[in-house]
């Protein structure tokens, strides 16, 4: 009795043993996570809201663990076609892409693809101003604006011939050149979203070196609320911005949001109080928020609308 109860426990603890060894993991969910956790991937996620763009994303990695289905690659090709388009439409609007100057109708759809990447780079700047007034080059070397509308549709053509299944190279396709070719795909697919976005950078920082000065000098022009409940009068002597950047490009105007401290005179009494030593008059700063507009086809041509420049007097009443 006591060798069987012995035996019995054996096999419970052999049991047991196998039980803490069980791997959930498979060939499928190793594929997933290792194409999810990708740096190519990882980039990618960074360019989408969640919600359906980063589930659509999602479901076409794991739409390639189904291996019985032939079609499984040439889905996901399709889908990071269409992902590449969803990250167009965030710097893009249809209606405003027609406000530009340089947008010609195409006779066969609504808004090309090359014009919604011009308008993601360049906004409302036509491409000629921006390769002679904004970027600046070497003779003998290639525009980077040209480069990169080259580059990006030299790589779109490619990911598009993913998506063909005429061609037996790209369809019912093995489990380790699927996962050769979506790794390619996921590579294009990234660096079509880095070239729109690298120049889209160079073109804005070279658009920020030139219009700090006539952003100061605006904003020394501009009525600055805040200042009118302090005192009797009050004016701006300087104005010192800190940081601004260029937020967005539209069809007319490049938006530039910055901050900074303004050095304020404020002023108690009347001229006459003043002759009389009636008055007040005391230096102070405030810290201030602003927001400009610069016209895209000259950029000394900057204009700070009515409530776009605020001075904080909070520090005031405390």
């Amino acid at each position: 009795m006591i060798v069987k109860i012995k035996k019995i426990r054996k096999r419970m603890a052999k049991v047991q043993k196998r039980s803490y060894n069980v791997r959930f993991r498979n060939s499928r969910s190793m594929l997933f996570k290792h194409l999810c956790d990708h740096d190519y991937s990882q980039k990618i996620l960074t360019h989408l809201a969640g919600g359906i763009e980063k589930e659509l994303f999602i479901a076409s990695l794991k739409n390639l663990s189904d291996k019985g289905n032939p079609l499984r690659f040439n889905n996901f090709a399709y889908c990071m076609r269409e992902i590449i388009g969803i990250i167009l439409d965030k710097y893009s609007d249809d209606v405003d892409i027609k406000r530009c100057q340089w947008f010609i109708q195409a006779d066969d759809t609504d808004v090309t693809r090359v014009q919604r990447v011009t308008y993601a780079i360049c906004g409302g700047m036509s491409r000629d101003y921006v390769k002679e007034n904004i970027l600046e080059n070497e003779d003998d070397e290639e525009n980077l604006l040209d480069k990169t509308l080259k580059s990006f549709n030299k790589k779109f053509r490619i990911l598009s011939v993913y998506t063909h299944v005429r061609a037996e190279k790209n369809f019912n396709i093995s489990n380790v050149l699927c996962e050769k070719l979506t790794l390619d795909v996921l590579k294009i697919t990234n660096d079509i979203v880095s070239l729109i976005e690298d120049c889209r950078k160079e073109i804005q920082s070279k658009v920020y070196e030139k219009i700090s000065n006539a952003v100061i000098d605006e904003s020394l022009q501009s009525t600055l609320d805040g200042l009118d409940i302090l005192s009797t009068h009050g004016y701006v002597e300087y104005v010192n911005i800190s940081e601004y950047e260029v937020s967005t490009i539209t069809s007319q105007h490049i938006i530039i949001d910055g901050s900074g401290n303004a050095s304020c005179t404020l002023e108690w009494g009347s001229g006459s109080d003043f002759r009389n030593d009636n008055g007040a008059t005391m230096n102070e700063e405030f810290p201030l928020k602003f927001r400009a507009h610069i016209s895209v086809n000259n950029l000394d041509d900057v204009s700070i609308f009515e409530g776009d420049i605020d001075i904080n007097n909070e520090s005031w009443f405390q």
